[in-house]
């Protein structure tokens, strides 16, 4: 019989470090079908297709590389923006209002209305993509306009990661302007939110130290983490961010220790400089640049704080109330979505409430799977050691209920089939056991 609690969990472990970077340079742009042309600021003019316009914000999507990315734009970083008429939608705002949704009108009103969804616990259980996906129909119908994630995560599973990125960078990016406000996002939260291209702070946050682990805490190595590598590579593309710094963070800076990993070169060692203009440069390397940001001391893999992460344009800023990161967004008037409830410092939206109830389920489902592993080992242990049927029926039965109790969990919390192999074919294993039991 398996066990049941057999688990491979690739958990989170905290590293203390420093820094990370920002936006990099869109070196070799490759111009889409499309024909549309965004000059900005920085002196970037880029070939492709806007996907969407919001209140001056513009999503425009390019190939970088054989790669299309979407980026991201604010009313401060266009100077100019040239559209193609007929491939390129119009602004949402010139958009006929959708009668078929209530939110509709509201966030047509020209008045940007924003809410706040927490992100917080053990990434693939508290912290999980199904809440977030199941939000946006509440985010829409509310007339949502931005959606903030706050994170405050220690980390938790790699199989979750991927999830996550997704529903944020196919599905939020899309509908919302989707920003990122970190407390504290450690391993596999920082990589869950590193697709996100506009990312602030509160002023006590940090990000990183993104290594990976498994079983009882066995470092990932070899060909396994190289899939990670590789996967971090390419959701660091989706927000925008220079691929080294992602690898700072998941592996050490001393190159002596790949040989131990099985990987192949570069390390994480990461420097950087700041060009008169403000520009950031990065470079795999602790020479390179002017400023060494890993190792630091020793300290071999990446994190960073709120200052470190502003200065070298990580983050857009840092804000200690919702009201400082309004500010920061570049808004003057917001509507913030939601009602007030005692313990919260912003209006909790319904969107919020799901991620709170779904929080309350996995903690309550976590203890009552401890109890009823424990109520269904009991009962099978007694019906072996009955010598009367009947006995032996009674204590079956209740082995029959706890299973079922195990199945409800698996079915509402997908991730429980995974962490405790609680697949449909180790439940058909147990019925059949408990059959031949009574037989």
């Amino acid at each position: 019989m398996k066990s049941l609690w057999t688990v491979r969990a690739l958990a989170a472990v905290l590293a203390a470090a420093f820094i990370f970077a920002g936006p990099a340079r869109a070196a070799s742009v490759m111009p889409l079908m499309a024909s549309d042309k965004i000059t900005l600021k920085d002196g970037r003019v880029l070939e492709g297709t806007v996907t969407r316009e919001l209140q001056g914000y513009v999503w425009f999507k390019v190939s970088v590389g054989g790669i299309e990315q979407e980026f991201t734009f604010g009313p401060d970083e266009v100077v100019k923006l040239e559209r193609d008429a007929q491939s390129t939608p119009k602004p949402e705002d010139a958009k006929p209002a959708d009668n078929a949704n209530p939110g509709a009108e509201a966030r047509k009103s020209g008045v940007p209305r924003l809410a706040i969804l927490t992100l917080q616990g053990m990434v693939g259980m508290e912290m999980a993509a199904k809440p977030l996906e199941d939000a946006i129909d509440d985010l829409k119908k509310e007339g949502v306009t931005d959606v903030i994630l706050k994170v405050n995560s220690g980390g938790g599973f790699l199989l979750e990661i991927q999830r996550i990125s997704d529903v944020i960078h196919n599905k939020y990016k899309k509908e919302f302007r989707t920003v990122g406000w970190i407390e504290s996002a450690i391993s596999a939260a920082a990589m869950s939110s590193h697709c996100l291209e506009e990312i602030y702070f509160l002023p006590n946050g940090n990000y990183g130290a993104c290594t990976g682990w498994s079983g009882a805490l066995t470092a990932v190595k070899g060909r396994e983490l190289e899939g990670v590598l590789l996967m971090m590579e390419k959701i660091s593309a989706r927000g925008n961010h220079p691929k080294e710094i992602m690898r700072a963070m998941q592996i050490s800076a001393d190159a002596q220790e790949l040989s131990t990993l099985g990987i192949a070169p570069p390390s994480g060692a990461l420097s950087a400089s700041i060009d008169p203009d403000g520009d950031v440069h990065w470079y795999q390397d602790s020479t390179s640049g002017q400023f060494v940001l890993n190792p630091k001391g020793e300290i071999k893999i990446l994190t960073f704080n709120a200052n470190e992460a502003e200065r070298f344009k990580f983050s857009r800023g840092t804000a200690a109330t919702k009201d400082d990161l309004a500010r920061l967004m570049g808004y003057t008037e917001v509507e913030w979505v939601g009602k007030q409830k005692p313990g919260y410092l912003w209006p909790v939206s319904k969107a919020e409430e799901r991620q709170i109830k779904w929080r309350e389920e996995v903690t309550d489902a976590n203890t009552r799977f401890g109890q009823y592993v424990t109520q269904y080992q009991t009962a099978i242990a007694n019906a072996l050691a009955s010598q009367d049927k009947q006995g032996r029926g009674s204590f079956v039965n209740r082995a029959r209920q706890a299973l079922d109790i195990l199945r409800q969990i698996a079915r509402k919390h997908p991730n429980f089939v995974f962490l405790y192999n609680l697949t449909p074919e180790w439940f058909q294993e147990q019925e059949e056991f408990l059959r031949k039991l009574m037989q």
